[in-house]
Parts: C-alpha cells; sequence; structure tokens
C-alpha cells in the first residue's frame, strides 16, 4: 500500500476552505483530471454529519488513463473533515482524508492524507512516481479555488 501526507497552510479561513472540501458535486470545476463529479444517496445524520456516495471520472490522456472512482464519503463540520473510502473501481483499498484546521485569523492549514492500494500493479508502479506532483497540483487548485470564490488573500 501507499501512503501519503501533505499539509499547506492557505490564507483563507478554515470555514472557506472546508466549504470547497466538501463540495465534492464540484470537484470537476476546479480539480485537475477530474472531468465528471457526481454526489448521489446524501444524508445529513442528527449529529450534523453527511454521508454520500461520489463519483469521480478521472481522465489521463497523455496515458490513455480513464477510470471512474466511486467511494463512501463522510462530512464531518465539526471536526471539519472530509473522508472518502472505496474498494470499488481501480482501486483495491483508498482512503483519503481532508483535513482543514484553524491557523489564526483568515488563515488555515490543510491536511491531506490517502492510503491506497491499487488492483493493477502497473498502474500502482506509474502513479507512485507522479504522485507528489499531483498532490501539489491539487492543493493548488484547492487555493486557487478559495481564490476564485473568495477573492485574492489579505496581506
Amino acid at each position: 500500500m501507499t501512503s501519503f501526507n501533505v499539509t499547506r497552510s492557505v490564507p483563507y479561513s478554515a470555514e472557506q476552505v472546508f466549504a470547497i472540501a466538501r463540495d465534492v458535486k464540484h470537484y470537476r470545476d476546479f480539480l485537475p483530471l477530474v472531468k465528471r463529479s457526481i454526489v448521489s444517496n446524501f444524508v445529513t445524520h442528527e449529529d450534523g454529519r453527511e454521508t454520500f456516495d461520489g463519483e469521480l471520472m478521472i481522465r489521463y490522456a497523455k496515458l490513455g488513463v480513464e477510470e471512474i472512482m466511486t467511494s463512501h464519503v463522510t462530512v464531518d463540520p465539526s471536526a471539519l473533515t472530509v473522508r472518502a473510502v472505496s474498494d470499488k473501481g481501480p482501486v483495491k483499498h483508498l482512503v483519503s482524508e481532508w483535513k482543514i484546521v484553524p491557523a489564526g485569523e483568515g488563515r488555515c492549514d490543510i491536511n491531506f492524507s490517502l492510503d491506497y492500494q491499487l488492483k493493477s500493479r502497473t498502474m500502482q508502479f506509474l502513479l507512485s512516481g507522479m504522485f507528489d506532483l499531483a498532490v501539489r497540483k491539487i492543493m493548488t487548485a484547492f487555493e486557487d479555488r478559495a481564490r476564485d470564490l473568495y477573492g485574492p488573500a489579505s496581506s
């Protein structure tokens, strides 16, 4: 299995960034390689958590890769976390989590962790070499999305 953790400090509030992380339906609008994002089976629980199935179509034309990733997602507003779990499609095992941590006036840290194993050893090998770059692009896309939604960060 491959595990990955990264943290980035951004000049936006935890609430602003959490709103982006929980909005899986709109990932197609800003995340690289995500061509379709669908949410189904949405449930709001009494404790405020939300659960749903999220489907992302990932396309990387240079490698001729097009895969549909389906995960069960749990959004916890009190913990500011978005956790996705899957064993469907191309993954044997996948657990990803966004955790947004307030870091002072108008700032937060984005913690992203991923633990995964693909069914294809070849794809596992190919992706492992590109993963660091892909995660950096995803984190940059989140920051760009915040700028698009909330304006430039204040100094």
